[in-house]
């Protein structure tokens, strides 16, 4: 109770000295509990406000957790995509099958489209220390290297030997060179797609029918061709092969594509040499 206000009831004769004392001391109390409230208001809102600084401290530290976590993971699953990548290229270099065309790598009847003799075919060429592998176009080797080169010059290097090639009868005027193994030079004859092989001509150190064509022809007669003894093969008076030995080789001519008559066969092998 202010002083003020005492001296007033003081001055005020009809108010006794214990109303006064009694009006103090309620209103001293009154004074407390106003402190005592304000100070409770005031000690709830700091406590807020430490709370609040408190969760926006742990938001801020969960946030750069979690942007460094995310890279660490993206960093971790990337390194972990990379290495699979990485494998499954190597396994597909180390497991995928070699490309070749098929002028080089035919040898057992893929020039026609007669397949014929099939198991004949397979005997003969594991005779030959081969391995065959069938598929839709004919027999292919496997096991054998068969290699395409630029010229009879890179050819003769690769096997010891040369061969004398005639060129190419119409339409049939691109040459394809190849090496099977170390002791066989083929040459097909074809048109301007390499794909469409009219004859091919073999020679490889040697005994015996080399030619790759196992068909069961109806004709087959001995001819002789300035000195060489030729088998001939085929039908109807037109031939698909021609096949001979001189000198430790063995030659072939085939042309099961698009057999010929007996003079333009033996025109070839003339010029074979």
């Amino acid at each position: 109770m202010k002083e003020d206000s005492k001296r007033l009831l003081r001055g005020m004769t009809e108010v006794s000295e214990q109303y006064i004392l009694e009006a103090e001391a309620f209103y001293q109390k009154k004074d407390e509990k106003n402190v005592d409230r304000e100070n409770a208001v005031k000690e709830t809102k700091e406590k807020e406000s430490i709370e609040k600084e408190k969760k926006i401290i742990k938001m801020q530290e969960a946030k750069k957790r979690k942007f460094i976590t995310i890279p660490r993971v993206l960093g971790f699953t990337a390194s972990i995509a990379a290495a699979c990548f990485v494998c499954y290229i190597g396994v597909f270099m180390f497991l995928a099958p070699r490309a070749a065309k098929p002028s080089s790598v035919m040898l057992e009847g893929a020039q026609g489209e007669d397949s014929g003799g099939t198991q004949d075919k397979a005997e003969e060429f594991a005779a030959e220390g081969g391995e065959l592998k069938e598929n839709s176009a004919g027999i292919t080797a496997k096991g054998r290297s068969v290699e395409e080169v630029a010229s009879m010059q890179q050819a003769t290097e690769l096997t010891g030997f040369t061969m004398r090639i005639p060129e190419g009868k119409a339409p049939y005027t691109e040459k394809t060179i190849s090496v099977i193994g170390e002791d066989m030079i083929e040459v097909a004859y074809s048109k301007e797609e390499p794909s469409a092989v009219g004859y091919s001509i073999r020679k490889a150190r040697a005994e015996g029918d080399i030619s790759g064509d196992y068909t069961e022809y109806t004709e087959s007669k001995e001819v002789d061709s300035e000195g060489r003894k030729v088998t001939l093969k085929g039908e109807a008076g037109r031939y698909s092969l021609a096949l001979w030995e001189e000198n430790g080789f063995s030659y072939a001519v085939n042309a099961q594509e698009k057999p010929m008559t007996e003079e333009e066969i033996l025109e070839i092998v003339k010029a074979v040499e």
